[in-house]
């Protein structure tokens, strides 16, 4: 790999790290893959070159053919001794055949692009790798089409080429950029180590590869690129790994698009430093099984120390840990999402946006979490045991419960859940929405019910609430915080009559302003939308069963007192009794007089 161009990247990241953005940048070498340094929500670029993907191959090619334990050469650039083969010079090798116990070996020079293509080729090596690019500028292995091929290192009898550098440590190992394409199909069993590695960058273009590995599945120290192709991962450790701690602009996986199944012992998907992906299926076990590496506690689905931007791409996600995971910021612009962890749904240390996709969270402690969360668009429905959605600091203690113990958060001068549009529906054990700072909802339509204990509320924020636009239904065993003074939209409140199953609906003059059907019998229920105004009495029916008429308030005028729902509201004429306390507080403290515009709601059984 040319340095040049790797230096190149590295002086644009310090620069984008200048400007603070946060993301990362590499390429590969000279007529290799590259990429471009991603800021905060932005994606990764990978731009094969004609020597990536190149599947074609000649009679004037030279052929290896492989028979028992014995190995015959048709051409130029290898060399056999015993069981093992050596390919010394750039070109194009053909490799055919069933080997029972040896190894092909790449050491060219520096600058030699060495092609091999498996057609047809069963490699064993008792005591070692059976493919190792101790030296090249690439390797690029071809999958011929219509072909199995399958490698087979030594499991507990492995010994290294290398010792000092512990080299080779994959089934299928180059300690340079390696490519592999082509429509045929690979098996890689790794009973030692890795499965595939590179020292370098690590591009698959295309294939139907299985691989079985005691340690990592696939392995690139500088980065994964994935492009394409059918991948049947089940490894001890991480499915797929980068492991560059020397330069903050590797590091990185990028997946444009393919079908991913991925057990793994650890982590499922996991970078040192950024995540993009901008399409594929992919579904993911992670922390099911045991791992070599007994250091590591981390059992996430997919697991970034620097940004995740995901643009699309279908996942199903099963996680010991949570099951996104970003040391910095994700961005989700797309995608469908059915999650179900351990932990968080989805965990952000810095902040978490979602402008689409859709997002299913059938369990999980926490569902959306990160420092601020900031809502635009998309649909998201969240079975969580505390809860929902998030939005905490270094010092807070949510999280605290789950399995993996209190989370961490960016440094922030303040915290924020800001919701302008989507869909949201969940069912928390905790608190619904809960914010160390504010909450701000401006649009969309939200469904936040909660069955908790009494201290937790449906909405939870530390620095306030406001309501500017949005349909907004929440309740359950507490509604929690009014609605601040700067809210410009008005809601009813009732405490009665919410029965299972049975429609909730809020009506003026006949017309249905808002439904909504309980899956189980609440306590108190909050009902906002644009249609609602200040002052005006509306008419609340539990299926055909008129249960009360309300008269909408604004601001903490008109829902509920208690904590934390806030103060009783003032009274309509002087002094009256504060409101009910919220369900998960006791009754607020009798308000002082206020003028008759800022009544609290009437509300008539």
């Amino acid at each position: 790999m040319k340095r040049n161009i790797k230096t190149l990247a590295a002086l644009l990241f310090t620069l984008l790290l200048a400007l603070g953005l946060a993301g990362c940048a590499g390429t590969g070498g000279a007529g290799g893959q590259t990429s471009s340094p991603s800021a905060a929500g932005t994606t990764l670029s990978a731009s094969p070159t004609d020597s990536d993907t190149d599947t074609t191959w000649s009679d004037s090619d030279t052929k290896i053919t492989l028979s028992g334990s014995s190995i015959s050469v048709s051409g130029a650039g290898a060399t056999v001794s015993g069981s093992v083969v050596t390919i010394t010079k750039a070109g194009t090798y053909v490799i055919s055949g069933t080997l029972s116990d040896g190894q092909v070996a790449v050491a060219a020079a520096s600058t030699d692009k060495v092609h091999l293509v498996l057609d047809g080729a069963d490699i064993t090596n008792r005591t070692g790798a059976p493919i190792d690019a101790s030296q090249c500028d690439k390797l690029i292995v071809t999958l011929a089409e219509g072909t199995q091929n399958t490698l087979t290192d030594g499991g507990k009898d492995f010994q290294y080429a290398d010792a000092q550098e512990e080299e080779p440590n994959a089934a299928l190992f180059c300690k340079d950029d390696l490519t592999i394409n082509g429509t045929g199909a690979l098996t890689v069993n790794a009973g030692f180590n890795n499965g595939i590695g590179s020292k370098d960058d690590l591009l698959i273009v295309s294939g139907s590869i299985t691989v079985n590995a005691a340690n990592h599945g696939l392995r690139g120290n500088d980065s994964v690129t994935i492009l394409g192709g059918n991948l049947d991962i089940t490894a001890g450790n991480d499915g797929i790994q980068t492991n560059n701690t020397k330069d903050v602009s590797l590091g990185w996986v990028l997946i444009e698009n393919g079908t991913l199944v991925i057990t793994s012992g650890h982590d499922g998907i996991q970078a040192d430093t950024s995540v993009s992906i901008l399409g594929g299926t992919f579904q993911i076990a992670a922390g099911g099984a045991s791992s070599a590496d007994t250091t590591s506690d981390s059992y996430k689905g997919i697991k970034a120390g620097a940004d995740i931007a995901i643009t699309g791409g279908s996942f199903t996600v099963d996680s010991q840990d949570d099951s996104i995971h970003s040391n910095g910021n994700i961005t989700i612009d797309d995608g469908a999402f059915t999650l179900s962890s351990g932990d968080d749904g989805v965990h952000a240390d810095g902040d978490l946006t979602v402008h689409g996709g859709t997002i299913t969270v059938t369990k999980a402690y926490e569902g959306l979490e990160g420092a601020n969360l900031i809502i635009t668009g998309g649909t998201m429905d969240l079975v969580t045991s505390d809860d929902a959605l998030n939005a905490a600091g270094g010092a807070d203690q949510s999280g605290s419960g789950g399995k993996f113990g209190q989370d961490s958060f960016a440094a922030r001068d303040a915290h924020s859940i800001a919701i302008s549009g989507g869909t949201i529906t969940f069912l928390a054990g905790g608190d619904g929405i809960d914010s160390n700072g504010t909450i701000a909802i401006s649009g969309g339509t939200i469904t936040a019910i909660i069955q908790s204990s009494a201290d937790n509320g449906a909405l939870d924020a530390d620095g306030g609430v406001t309501f500017t636009g949005g349909t907004i239904v929440y309740g359950g065993t507490g509604t929690g915080s009014a609605p601040g003074g700067s809210s410009t939209q008005s809601y009813v409140f009732i405490n009665s009559g919410i029965a299972a199953g049975k429609e909730i609906t809020v009506k003026k003059d006949g017309q249905t302003l808002i439904a909504f059907t309980p899956a189980a019998a609440l306590q108190s229920l909050a009902l906002s939308s644009p249609d609602i105004q200040s002052g005006e009495s509306y008419e609340v029916y539990s299926a055909d069963t008129l249960i009360a008429t309300a008269t909408a308030g604004t601001g903490g005028s008109g829902m509920m007192g208690g904590n934390p729902g806030g103060m009783g509201a003032p009274g309509g004429g002087g002094g009256m009794a504060g409101g009910p306390g919220g369900m998960n507080g006791p009754q607020g403290a009798g308000g002082p007089g206020g003028p008759p515009a800022l009544r609290r709601a009437q509300i008539a059984p």
